[in-house]
């Protein structure tokens, strides 16, 4: 099975599907087994990928930060499944959106939009001027299942506060003994060329501005256009400094 998963991973990218890949695979609290392949940097040098590779989780973080601070506090009866954002904090205003209860958000039934570009409706990356974007959107009138940034980071300002990284670093990565993971890597010491780039510049966040926000005129030169390495590559979450829910 081994040999069958990196062979398959090493078609993937020679196809060009992405420059590198690593898996790890146990039962028990044991390893199977494992493989690093490709190179995690492709420019401006080649770097192979490692076992020990550190990758951007993007949306992972909803899980594996937001939620499961979210679970916690649950557990520990901080707040409840149906808490409301307006509730537990006052920046949502008396609109719809401070209605909305924590299950509404985590189970993305809240009728917010899928997706916004904060960094270019927001006055400043403040919570308060972010939840006032937010706040404006008009939701669903039938809400359905809709995979939503703007749940996740309006949970984060219920939850976790005005920095989710502390939080974070308090409630799991002190307590599982994690080295290796945490918001903007390069302020932990950890060295560039430990981690893996993402993309030369934010050419799809930018073309998705475009096409769906032409309204707001949109220059490309307000994305960019270095190569994201060793910084969030997520266009909201870097414009909240590196650190979103």
């Amino acid at each position: 099975m081994n040999e069958a998963i990196s062979a398959f991973l090493e078609e993937r990218i020679a196809a060009g599907d992405f420059p590198s890949a690593v898996y790890l695979v146990a039962e028990n609290g044991e390893i199977v087994f494992q493989d690093a392949l490709g190179n995690a940097v492709v420019e401006p040098e080649r770097i192979p990928a490692r076992l020990d590779t550190i990758y951007d989780l993007a949306s992972l973080t909803k899980p594996l930060v937001t939620g499961l601070l979210a679970a916690q506090q649950i557990e520990d009866g901080e707040i409840g499944l149906e808490a409301r954002l307006g509730d537990e904090t006052t920046i949502f205003g008396d609109t719809a959106v401070a209605g909305l209860t924590v299950q509404q958000l985590v189970t993305h039934t809240s009728g917010l939009p899928a997706w916004l570009p904060l960094y270019l409706l927001a006055r400043t990356p403040s919570a308060k001027d972010i939840a006032a974007v937010i706040s404006e959107q008009k939701l669903a009138a039938e809400p359905q299942v809709e995979y939503s940034d703007p749940n996740f980071i309006a949970l984060t300002f219920l939850i976790e506060g005005p920095r989710p990284d502390l939080e974070f670093d308090l409630e799991v990565v002190k307590r599982l003994g994690l080295k290796r993971t945490a918001f903007n890597p390069l302020s932990r010491d950890l060295d560039v060329r430990e981690i893996a780039a993402c993309e030369l510049g934010n050419g799809h966040e930018r073309q998705t501005c475009i096409e769906k926000f032409p309204e707001l005129g949109i220059s490309p030169s307000a994305f960019r256009e270095n190569l994201v390495w060793g910084e969030v590559h997520d266009g909201n979450a870097y414009f909240m400094g590196g650190v979103s829910g």
